[in-house]
């Protein structure tokens, strides 16, 4: 694939911070975006540490970067560096999307839209009024979580680790506080049998099962039921072991990849102010390349 034309003293600049994120494709995706749209842009991914945030933010600022994608491990150590947060990036208490406005350096969560669109566009799936079981509660997690609060779901419980109790517990809290009664945390892997039972639209929301580690599963896919709706938000690969196993049992499956284009989508229209993107150019290009890596 060709890339963007650019010009030095007129190119618009954006960029994915973080780390790893090597294996990232919304550089690929967003790049060819620009060139579809004939913009003057360029994405460029930069690998960095929390501690480097003072100093970088200010550098790409006065580079004229016009925004940002934000990932592990960084969704909510930035926070702090914001000028300003919206609703959606607040109650998630972790944001994936930066921009520029009037000298300010803003921040949202465009994650959970990007789920919940997926699931209803890809997936078919309406969660209204169904039953949740998350596994993590993480930045990602904590996105799709509110997103589907806001959507209609009837109930959300979150399973982790031992070693992760607090950090669910805290997302349990804080889903409790913005609507009372929606939200449970598990920690006991005994019980993971009947949460599925439990349970019609399950979530892998941790990086289980993501490249190289592609042989994981974050729980016994033996305990699936054909009624269980799986969704992965890791995207490489594109077919992980646990999509692969769950639709082996019968069940509906969403592929992470979606969630990664949709929130690419409004992250797009968060850096341009409404400006919509080629949704298809988007689409063609992440396959391709998930085609190659898988």
């Amino acid at each position: 694939m060709r890339k963007p034309k650019t010009y030095w003293a007129d190119t618009d600049f954006y960029g994915l911070l973080g780390n790893p994120i090597r294996e990232s494709l919304s550089p690929a995706m967003h790049n060819a975006n620009f060139e579809a749209l004939g913009m003057n842009a360029l994405y460029t991914p930069f690998e960095v540490e929390v501690g480097g945030m003072p100093k970088i933010l200010s550098a790409l600022e006065a580079l004229r970067f016009k925004g940002l994608n934000v990932t592990m491990p960084l969704k909510r150590k930035i926070i702090p560096y914001l000028d300003e947060m919206d609703e959606i990036g607040g109650l998630c208490d972790a944001v994936n999307t930066l921009y520029w406005k009037n000298g300010k350096l803003c921040g949202t969560n465009t994650d959970g839209f990007g789920f919940v669109h997926a699931l209803k566009e890809q997936g078919r799936y309406d969660p209204t009024g169904k039953r949740c079981l998350i596994f993590g509660a993480g930045g990602a997690a904590r996105g799709v979580a509110f997103a589907l609060c806001a959507a209609g779901i009837s109930s959300i419980t979150l399973w982790g680790r031992a070693s992760g109790v607090e950090r669910i517990s805290k997302l349990a809290s804080d889903l409790n506080a913005y609507r009372n009664g929606v939200c449970e945390a598990c920690a006991d892997p005994a019980e993971v049998g009947r949460l599925l039972k439990e349970n019609e639209l399950v979530i892998n929301s941790t990086s289980v099962g993501m490249m190289p580690d592609i042989d994981a599963t974050p729980f016994d896919t033996s305990l699936l039921e054909s009624k269980n709706f799986v969704c992965d938000v890791v995207y490489v690969p594109r077919d992980t072991k646990l999509l692969r196993e769950a639709e082996a049992k019968g069940c509906g499956t969403l592929a992470g990849h979606w969630m990664m284009i949709w929130q690419g989508v409004e992250a797009f229209r968060r850096w341009t102010g409404g400006k919509e993107p080629d949704v298809k150019v988007m689409t063609q290009t992440v396959l391709e390349h998930l085609t190659r890596v898988s």
